[in-house]
């Protein structure tokens, strides 16, 4: 019985710090949308996808598109497939990516008064995009199987 009791204050307890963390969170988060202008929150709401911020024919990225969308206050980029072989690659494997991530991050924090950015993987196409990686089923399908042991397997 005490030991049951002990569990739920602590529980409690661990529970009420962090809903209190969560709104200190909520709170700074708050605080900086309401010092953007009209046009901060507009570019904040715009995604876009990576192509358009990459070097059509070599796939590089190109630094003058990515500030120039950080002055309009773009907030988000999300990936893209490659619409045919760039050196015999379909795609950029998980270094690269995380390279042009952070380039793309970088470049934005400079220009738009450090605003991360957010990067939007697929999550059902995502790891297609990816060279080298392991592609799974899509969740749909399997779901759509109804057959529980298939999906495991």
């Amino acid at each position: 019985m005490l030991q049951s009791w002990f569990a739920a204050v602590c529980s409690a307890a661990v529970l009420a710090s962090a809903v209190t963390a969560g709104d200190a969170y909520d709170a700074q988060a708050q605080a900086i949308v309401d010092g953007f202008s009209a046009d901060q929150l507009l570019g904040q709401m715009t995604q876009l996808t990576l192509a358009t911020v990459m070097n059509g024919t070599t796939r590089t990225l190109n630094e003058t598109a990515v500030r120039s969308f950080a002055k309009q206050h773009v907030g988000s980029y999300l990936n893209t497939y490659w619409d045919g072989p760039v050196n015999g690659s379909y795609g950029y494997n998980a270094s690269e990516f995380r390279s042009i991530i952070q380039r793309i991050q970088e470049i934005s924090m400079e220009e738009n008064g450090g605003h991360p950015i957010i990067y939007g993987i697929d999550s059902v196409h995502g790891a297609n995009y990816v060279d080298g990686s392991v592609l799974m089923p899509q969740q749909i399908n399997s779901g759509a199987s109804f057959n529980p042991d298939l999906v495991y397997e």
